[in-house]
């Protein structure tokens, strides 16, 4: 295989950076340019992606395709439209045209299920979620409870009550919405059902184990058991990975393997717990990361190509103080024997993927500075410890996949010491600095800075350089500078580009 086309789910950083500086695994990646794309909510043009798409396509030996991007324009358009099914239907359909300009090649693609956030904001939401974003996710909890005979008096009550204070037509706005695009996706199913499709991922995108998306999450599975698809089409939580996911399938489907991953937990407890955004246990997950990723789970350390190690406590993070967090940090996780492990696991020839998932959206400090202190940043082959566990497990299994398949050390350093200055440096520091320190002087709010290369991003370059200096100066000393810009205007994800003493 000599070229991947590849159309990300947005512009985000995680979406469309990642994928250039992971390590090379042989093949050429060809992105659409970025004035094709769109931003945040301004959906991309469709229209001329897809021409590009059928122009890029004419040497291409495969294709790793959003179709949230294709139909709808990007993630957050797709929650946003007001296209007729038959308009959307017929944007859909260029992965038919795809399959008529290239028989041969390869096509990865997936598609989200809507996600239903938990909390009243309007940021990356219709515009009337800022005031009735909690009531809609309660309603469908409750609504959901009471289709499955669960829903005790109180939860019937506060349904009827829920759906009185929610405006007839945002709920037939918002409801609407999910079935139209309940209905594209399946439109697209029977695209992969009649083989134009060759592998397939249904992620779903936030998720809990009771509301709209998990109701959405049981008509896919029905439409998958009718067209007998279960076994090719993976249902499960997961977005802003997923592009990777297929990457790494496709590395491994063009090198005619099928690693074995073996899976270690920092806490017995952890494969039980289900994490924050997700609506089921962490081991789940990792089985269906696992198989998506074209790769197989063994059970022990000696036949594996990958050990995923997984920094996970006895329960999700909750704020509150220390003490009230203690037992399932300290007592039941054994931090200083899962360095120990990693190190063993080294030494036994293995690629060590380390799957920071104890905290949501950053890393785990404690378990950084043991790895500093021990050698162990640049000895272990892939580290990830942002956003959602699913975001995380998807990362590190994706560059360790690429990894094995190109062997590429200097692209794969990059990676690491990029997830070291954002997941660990930005997400789990700077991040809450720049909120304290920045945003109050400089900005309206943490969801509108002055720009994304304002005096918030201008603290945050600063703060960032200081503080992996001061604490993880084995990192520093690798990097001469860097740039960083926040590309929504807001101070959840900022945008880094590292320039390193020895160029990659």
């Amino acid at each position: 295989m000599k070229r991947i086309v590849f159309v990300p789910l947005d512009e985000r950083p995680c979406n469309s950076r990642f994928p250039c500086i992971m390590p090379n695994a042989g093949f050429e990646l060809t992105l659409p340019p970025r004035a094709l794309m769109g931003a945040k909510k301004r959906p991309a043009d469709t229209e001329k992606l897809a021409e590009w798409l059928l122009r890029a396509a004419e040497d291409a030996d495969a294709f790793v395709l959003s179709m949230d991007t294709l139909v709808y324009g990007g993630l957050i358009p797709s929650r946003l439209h007001r296209e007729s099914r038959e308009t959307l239907y017929a944007r859909a359909d260029i992965l038919r045209r795809l399959r008529a300009v290239r028989p041969d090649a390869r096509i990865y693609a997936f598609e989200t299920i809507m996600r239903c956030p938990f909390y009243s904001l309007s940021d990356e939401e219709p515009e009337y979620y800022a005031q009735y974003g909690a009531e809609i996710h309660l309603y469908g909890k409750y609504l959901h409870r009471e289709r499955l005979g669960l829903a005790d008096e109180r939860e019937k009550a506060e349904l009827v009550r829920i759906k009185a204070a929610i405006p007839a037509e945002v709920l037939a706005d918002y409801t609407e919405r999910r079935a139209v695009n309940l209905d594209v996706l399946t439109h697209v199913l029977g695209m992969v059902e009649t083989g134009v499709v060759n592998s397939f991922i249904v992620p779903q995108d936030d998720s809990a184990p009771y509301g709209f998306t998990a109701l959405d999450q049981e008509r896919v599975r029905r439409t998958l058991e009718e067209k007998r698809l279960l076994m090719k089409v993976p249902v499960y939580p997961a977005a802003d990975d997923t592009g990777l996911t297929l990457l790494a399938r496709a590395a491994n489907e063009a090198k005619g393997v099928r690693p074995k991953v073996f899976v270690h937990y920092a806490c017995a407890r952890g494969p039980l717990v289900v994490p924050s955004f997700e609506d089921r246990s962490a081991d789940a997950t990792v089985n269906s990361q696992i198989r998506a990723a074209g790769c197989a789970r063994v059970f022990s350390l000696p036949e594996c190509d990958i050990v995923l190690a997984v920094n996970i406590a006895a329960e999700m993070f909750r704020e509150g103080t220390r003490e009230q967090t203690a037992n399932a940090y300290d007592v039941e996780r054994n931090l200083p024997a899962f360095v120990d492990f990693l190190s063993d696991a080294l030494a036994a020839g293995k690629i060590v993927a380390v799957a920071d998932v104890a905290y949501p959206s950053h890393s785990d400090l404690e378990l950084m500075d043991l790895m500093h202190d021990e050698g162990l940043l640049f000895r272990i082959h892939a580290y990830a410890g942002w956003n959602t566990c699913s975001n995380t497990i998807g990362t590190v299994l994706a560059e360790s996949c690429l990894y094995l398949a190109g062997g590429d050390q200097a692209g794969n350093e990059y990676f690491l010491l990029h997830r070291y200055y954002d997941d660990v440096g930005y997400c789990s520091h700077t991040r809450t600095y720049i909120d304290i320190n920045a945003v109050p002087a400089f900005a309206e709010s943490v969801f509108v800075l002055d720009g994304e290369n304002g005096r918030c991003a201008a603290a945050a370059r600063e703060e960032l350089l200081r503080f992996m200096q001061a604490r993880y100066p084995r990192c520093a000393a690798r990097v001469k500078d860097l740039s960083l810009t926040l590309p929504w205007n807001r101070t959840f994800e900022a945008d880094l580009v590292l320039e390193l003493r020895t160029p990659r």
